[in-house]
């Protein structure tokens, strides 16, 4: 089929066109497919939830007492709220680290009120803000529980990232997904997968059906019980696992990726080609409704996200994000 086309109109002219592939599936069965599903991608930090595998499956989680919103953050990318940085920060601590062992960049926190409390003290945005911190540092205590080096952690060749690698490759039936292998944009390695395999993945993540398949469950119940810590209050990741509560738990990625599943096994992946973030939700909740997957409810306190004002600043409305031809 035809690529999903994600509409910005302002009055009545078109002003960008956004176009998505994507892909479902109901247990073994491709249920939807828009444009190409075997178009390649990186996984970027889709792949987080895969990423925090590791951390309970080398034993640190329960060794360390990792507590199930430690682990949410892990497969998150947080807002670098107060509290983000607090739990992080104390993840840290479990192993005697300190911020100064992570290697991702900091950047000026996405939560505006950290942001802007940042801004009055006159500080700089630590290592902690990083919305990649929480993975970042349970890649550290998996590298410690393993007993490797905690300077090289972020090398593609470190035992933690061949397990993380190892872990993708199972989930996603690709042996040869190491040959993609490039830096994220936090400096961690990421590979590549097509549309498909994407969407297969989850489906094994979110019902534990292969060989991680225990730690994957554990991962998938934290995002559900803490999905502030997936990304942040009132983001539209966090909230669609909120409004599908219990059931559902999925990742957004840069460039437009996003792959998420059901505790039942159906799963869907989107990739908005162009990249734009904003053409994400809308993609993703339109075909949830084409599928029959959200209830009139759910479909009720999600309207904002199926449909997206176009505002000005000062939060007049102008125009509209939406699908160009409803996907019912």
């Amino acid at each position: 089929m035809d690529p999903i086309d994600v509409l910005v109109r302002r009055k009545d002219t078109v002003e960008a066109v956004h176009k998505v592939y994507a892909v479902a599936f109901e247990g073994e069965k491709r249920v939807a497919v828009f444009g190409d599903p075997h178009w390649k991608t990186y996984w970027r930090s889709t792949a987080k939830p895969f990423q925090a595998i590791a951390l309970v499956h080398s034993g640190a989680a329960d060794r360390l007492g990792v507590t199930a919103e430690e682990l949410a953050i892990a497969a998150g990318s947080h807002a670098g709220s107060a509290r983000h940085v607090g739990i992080v920060d104390g993840m840290l601590k479990k192993g005697g680290l300190t911020p100064g062992h992570l290697q991702c960049a900091p950047h000026e926190p996405f939560d505006r009120t950290e942001a802007r409390r940042l801004c009055r003290e006159g500080r700089d945005p630590t290592t902690l803000h990083s919305n990649c911190s929480g993975k970042h540092a349970a890649m550290l205590l998996t590298a410690q529980a393993i007993g490797q080096s905690l300077d090289t952690y972020t090398d593609p060749s470190h035992p933690v990232q061949l397990m993380i690698q190892q872990i993708l490759s199972e989930a996603t039936d690709d042996p040869a997904i190491g040959e993609t292998v490039v830096s994220d944009g936090c400096g961690a390695p990421i590979w590549a997968s097509r549309l498909e395999d994407v969407a297969r993945a989850f489906q094994k993540w979110a019902t534990g059906n292969f060989a991680y398949g225990e730690a994957s469950r554990r991962i998938f119940q934290s995002m559900i019980d803490y999905p502030d810590m997936v990304a942040g209050v009132g983001h539209w990741n966090t909230r669609l696992i909120e409004e599908l509560k219990p059931h559902f738990a999925g990742k957004g990625g840069a460039e437009g990726l996003f792959g998420g599943a059901f505790a039942d096994g159906r799963s869907l992946a989107v990739k908005v080609l162009d990249g734009q973030h904003r053409a994400t939700p809308i993609a993703v909740t339109a075909l949830m409704e084409r599928l029959g997957w959200l209830s009139s409810l759910e479909k009720e306190r999600l309207a904002d996200l199926m449909e997206t004002p176009l505002t000005t600043l000062s939060g007049k409305q102008v125009g509209i994000i939406r699908p160009a031809v409803p996907v019912r």
